[in-house]
């Protein structure tokens, strides 16, 4: 790199990314419902892979269970002054049922993000609204009118997925005999 190159590097924010990537990876090896996955534009860009149980409608409008839900989460470059969820949070599942997920855009609303928020809470964020372990019961205020009150007549079914993101550890200790 030269040195017109390096002026613009901000290294805070590199260091930022590389700490979410070393947390990200972290959480996804101790998860057995989470696979983190690095886009081709590696960090500032990833994949999460969610093998848990969320809700889908399909081509004829019916609402089945499904197990397996996509979501891209990129970082811009202002991340740590500035945080808009919409610009960046896509999810690529088609047909996520919930009141916090577009209808017709790719759209997932995990509630304010304050700039600098980890991955790792982002994930879990994510994981909530997947699972029904949190939704927005306010049809003025949410992404999926239809969901929001399919979701108010239906709350006995959730949460879809009770299952923790992260696996519990057992601390067992072994004793030589």
């Amino acid at each position: 790199m030269d040195a017109s190159q390096s002026s613009t590097v901000d290294r805070i924010y590199q260091a930022f990314m590389q700490s979410q990537l070393a947390e990200g990876m972290a959480l996804a090896e101790s998860s057995d419902l989470l696979r983190l996955h690095l886009s081709p534009a590696a960090p500032p860009h990833f994949v999460a892979e969610y093998l848990c149980k969320g809700l889908v409608r399909d081509g004829a409008g019916e609402i089945k269970e499904a197990s397996g839900f996509q979501v891209g989460v990129w970082f811009p470059p202002d991340y740590l002054r500035r945080a808009d969820p919409f610009e960046m949070l896509r999810i690529f599942t088609p047909g996520v049922w919930h009141p916090n997920v577009g209808d017709d855009l790719p759209l997932i609303c995990i509630g304010r993000l304050a700039p600098g928020t980890l991955l790792v809470e982002i994930l879990y964020r994510v994981y909530d609204i997947l699972t029904y372990q949190k939704y927005n019961p306010r049809e003025n205020d949410s992404l999926n009118k239809a969901a929001c009150a399919w979701a108010r007549n239906n709350q006995d079914r959730f949460p879809i997925d009770r299952r923790p993101l992260k696996r519990a550890s057992l601390g067992l200790e072994v004793q030589p005999l």
